[in-house]
């Protein structure tokens, strides 16, 4: 029986020692060629600064320019547009998001997780997932949006923000509260 018990243990030993496994779908997943612990970004038009910010981490593919990022916080500057409106400001919009995925290529990017946007004049919208096109200068959620302003609150169905000229449309079902918003 000591002997039984002996080697019972030593197969135990043996099995928990063992190299593990990947994850199911872990190994399809190629890994990253870059890591970026603490980044800062910055993307550039021409001379034109059109987006910055930082990532907790950015993870890097070569191959298709995909990008993954955690804890993200991105500045999108008021565009040519907003210059010439009356009032318009000139502080960034800023949006935060704790995951967001992107490509090079395709110039667009996803943030998801509970994303919320800040602009200068005090608004802040909260969103599920925000998608960014670069090249239209839009942002756009389709999964909801509840925002708070100085005087008012407002929820709808989906959104689209204009970042050139730091404009919200809201579309679907649309409910406002105005004057002296509360929780």
């Amino acid at each position: 029986m000591p002997r039984l018990l002996a080697l019972s243990f030593l197969g135990l030993l043996a099995t928990a020692c063992a190299p593990r496994r990947p994850a199911p779908g872990a190994a399809n997943e190629p890994r990253p060629d870059v890591v970026l612990e603490g980044a800062h970004l910055r993307s550039y038009e021409g001379d034109t600064l059109q987006v910055s910010g930082t990532a907790s981490r950015v993870l890097y593919r070569r191959a298709g320019g995909e990008v993954q990022a955690t804890e993200v916080v991105v500045r999108l500057p008021p565009g040519k547009g907003a210059q010439g409106s009356p009032g318009a400001s000139r502080a960034d919009t800023i949006i935060t998001a704790p995951n967001m995925d992107g490509s090079l290529a395709s110039k667009r990017w996803v943030g998801a997780g509970g994303v919320v946007v800040q602009t200068a004049e005090g608004l802040v919208a909260n969103t599920p997932r925000l998608t960014y096109d670069a090249d239209a200068r839009r942002a756009h959620g389709d999964e909801g949006v509840t925002m708070r302003g100085p005087d008012y609150q407002m929820r709808a169905d989906r959104f689209t923000l204009s970042s050139a000229d730091q404009t919200f449309t809201f579309e679907g079902t649309v409910q406002a509260v105005l004057g002296g918003a509360t929780e």
